[in-house]
């Protein structure tokens, strides 16, 4: 229905203007800003902190509700609906550049950065491998909620940010091989709030840009919107029955042992290769759409398609997104309240909230279900009108607009309807 309206009342030109701004001007921004970035530096080091001396209790440690729920969700949330505020606020951005800001200081104004040429073929390469380490980490790594683990993980992540820093450049590093940059920064497109300049803007209209990503960013979108969906589809009893399939082949059964001696589990081997089978499934049904619209139109080839249309696909994502991990967010997100006021888990009671007590069932599963529904329809309208809005452009006439988007009409309703059907599953199942 919306690729009908879109299709019919779009023209030439689409009724709203994807680069509208309207301009904002905030008082004493710099001192708010230098605030809250050593605010959320503060914040990392206490959960550094917490996981390496706090207890080791996942409920009473502030490492692990921080990273999973707070930051990767919270944060994920702030980014999507109001702007990426990772880009200001980064805690390991400006460690480094305090770290460059005193080096220059004490070598009469040398640079800290090797400043080495970062090369073009890499792309973001770099951050795709990062950001599938980290999905694999939060979906399938049993060790996920041990604070120490966890601390030591996260000091890792720095290392290689830092080393990145260092070697090839602050701005580089962030714009090309930090994957959370990429990926805040993706769901900040989708924000009314485009924190560079900074000015309001329409929903979405960040997506629709008309810059051309390179091949790795697309399999870098893609793999964000697969790891999402996978996360979800691990909730499903046909995940249950494709694990038990598997178990029950006796050539990847014995495979299965194999890797067991070597202490890795079954269920751990058996997630870890449906988490690498998803992006991979995901990036050929997009590149099938791709290739359809390229032939349908005559202008463009496959690859150009996919790398001119692959942000169009993000607003789904971030409607699933905020419909998978809402409920998680309302619950786990609890825990908060309790562990500001004993962080490390040594009894203390800072600001007197220690004895909070948690209310699993503080909303009904209704309101998450029609909640998510109303969230990924949207999404999925919003998405149709920035397809159309940039096939307009990159075709130049209504009709091959329309017709170049068949094929990605196709392609949004299935990610649509797989959204619905995993969001359903834990209600229905």
């Amino acid at each position: 229905m919306s690729f009908v309206i879109v299709a019919l009342f779009v023209r030439e030109r689409p009724p709203l203007d994807t680069a509208a701004r309207i301009a904002l001007r905030f008082p004493a921004s710099r001192p708010i800003r230098a605030v809250a970035r050593l605010a959320a530096v503060a914040l990392f080091l206490l959960a550094l902190c917490a996981g390496f001396f706090g207890a080791q209790d996942p409920y009473r440690n502030l490492i692990v509700t921080m990273v999973w729920v707070a930051w990767w969700v919270g944060f994920a949330f702030v980014c999507a609906l109001i702007g990426d505020l990772w880009a200001p606020l980064n805690p390991l951005a400006a460690l480094f550049a305090w770290a460059e800001a005193a080096f220059a200081r004490l070598s009469g104004g040398r640079a800290l950065s090797r400043g080495l040429r970062y090369p073009a073929w890499l792309g973001v390469w770099p951050a795709v491998a990062l950001f599938f380490a980290f999905a694999w980490a939060e979906l399938v790594w049993r060790d996920k909620d041990v604070p120490l683990y966890l601390a030591r993980v996260l000091l890792a992540y720095a290392a290689i940010a830092w080393t990145g820093m260092l070697v090839f450049g602050r701005e580089t590093w962030l714009a090309r091989g930090e994957a959370f940059s990429l990926a805040f920064g993706i769901l900040g497109r989708f924000a009314p709030l485009d924190m560079r300049i900074p000015a309001l803007r329409p929903p979405g209209a960040g997506l629709a840009t008309g810059e051309r990503a390179p091949f790795s960013f697309v399999v870098f979108v893609l793999l964000m919107l697969a790891t999402v969906t996978f996360d979800g589809f691990l909730e499903t009893p046909l995940n249950q029955r494709f694990a038990t399939a598997l178990q029950d082949s006796p050539a990847l059964s014995r495979l299965l042992f194999r890797l067991s001696e070597l202490g890795i589990g079954e269920t751990q081997a058996i997630s870890s290769l449906a988490l690498a089978a998803f992006p991979l499934a995901f990036l050929g049904a997009y590149w099938l759409a791709s290739w359809a619209m390229a032939r349908l139109t005559g202008k463009r080839t496959a690859a150009e398609v996919a790398c001119a249309f692959v942000l169009t696909l993000v607003p789904i994502a971030v409607a699933y997104h905020l419909s998978h991990y809402f409920s998680l967010l309302v619950t786990a997100g609890q825990f908060i309240v309790p562990l500001a006021s004993d962080p490390f888990g040594f009894g203390w009671d800072l600001f007197g909230t220690a004895r909070y007590k948690v209310d699993l069932g503080i909303a009904s599963p209704y309101v998450f279900w029609y909640g998510a529904v109303t969230l990924v329809v949207a999404g999925h309208v919003i998405a149709v009108y920035l397809a159309h809005a940039v096939a307009l452009r990159e075709f130049g006439s209504r009709r091959l607009a329309a017709l170049s988007q068949l094929p990605m009409l196709a392609l949004m309703v299935a990610y649509t309807m797989l959204s619905l059907w995993i969001l359903a599953q834990p209600i229905v199942g």
